[in-house]
């Protein structure tokens, strides 16, 4: 989408609207309405892009063969805003490039493809960024629709089927679906390794949202702004927020591999799981998360 398209930010509480908030890099229009996510996180403000004509049809309906329905509109992009304070565009380039690995090594079938770009920012008590004036990075990502994949409510045999049943649009050829969607996982899984490999790094996995399935079995990470580095030490490094996200995505690379894959990963031969997923560390780890979301 070109940038002289973004036009202003909408945040609201109810899809009736609220107060509108504005950026000073943000050009005024009437076209398109951004609106934010229920699922903004730590790291990020998240706003749904939306044409306002879908935006006018979900408040005040459209007539179809004599009723009154109401459409959700559906987002075109997702726009984010980091909520890290950046000291010099050096600093902006470095989280770029973790976009870049992650895009080097998973490519574009498996994250949801981003515009990564900069903006010089002045906020103030109102705004939806208050302080003063700083460096902000932004991205333009792409919408994934899709049922999330939670590697902690992994239930039974066919979980991946349920799952597509699951699904709004009703998803036909569901077994050739389920096929696809193992094979989507195990490049995902196969490519995570790599990178592991080559790089020492890995991407947080473990967010509830990070991974989704598509309809038609495509895999999906869409948390692309959290690469973490990975030491083989007992010590538990902890990210910029104080989680444990390497050991957890660690975890869940394990889960995707044995749960959904039917892997048989000998642990003890596997100098990765061998380390962080022991007994030991894994109770310490519990420790630090209870911790982490009792502080939240």
């Amino acid at each position: 989408m070109p940038m002289n398209k973004i036009i202003d930010i909408r945040e609201k509480t109810h899809l009736s609207g609220s107060e509108v908030k504005k950026l000073n890099f943000i050009n005024d229009s009437k076209t398109l309405v951004f609106r934010k996510y229920y699922r903004s996180g730590l790291r990020s403000h998240i706003f749904e892009v939306l044409w306002a004509k879908d935006v006018l049809k979900e408040t005040q309906g459209e007539i179809i063969d004599g009723i009154r329905m109401f459409p959700r509109a559906r987002p075109i992009k997702m726009f984010r805003i980091l909520r890290n304070r950046f000291k010099s565009k050096e600093a902006v380039f470095q989280e770029i490039k973790k976009y870049n690995t992650l895009l080097k090594f998973l490519g574009p079938d498996l994250i949801a493809l981003s515009e990564e770009f900069m903006a010089d920012y002045t906020g103030g008590e109102n705004r939806i960024i208050p302080g003063e004036s700083r460096i902000v990075l932004c991205g333009l990502q792409e919408y994934v629709e899709g049922q999330i994949l939670d590697p902690w409510r992994l239930f039974g045999d066919n979980y991946l089927m349920d799952l597509f049943q699951s699904m709004p649009n009703k998803v036909s050829h569901q077994q050739t679906v389920v096929k696809k969607a193992k094979k989507n996982i195990a490049t995902f899984v196969k490519r995570i390794r790599q990178m592991i490999t080559r790089t020492g790094y890995i991407p947080d996995l473990a967010g509830i949202g990070n991974l989704i399935l598509t309809c038609s079995g495509d895999l999906k990470l869409v948390d692309i702004n959290n690469i973490v580095k990975i030491r083989l030490t007992d010590t538990i490094l902890l990210d910029d927020k104080g989680y444990p996200s390497c050991d957890v995505s660690i975890e869940v690379l394990s889960i995707l591999e044995k749960d959904i894959l039917q892997m048989d990963i000998p642990f003890k031969d596997d100098p990765l799981y061998c380390l962080f997923l022991s007994p030991e560390r894994k109770k310490r780890v519990k420790a630090i998360e209870k911790e982490f979301y009792g502080n939240l």
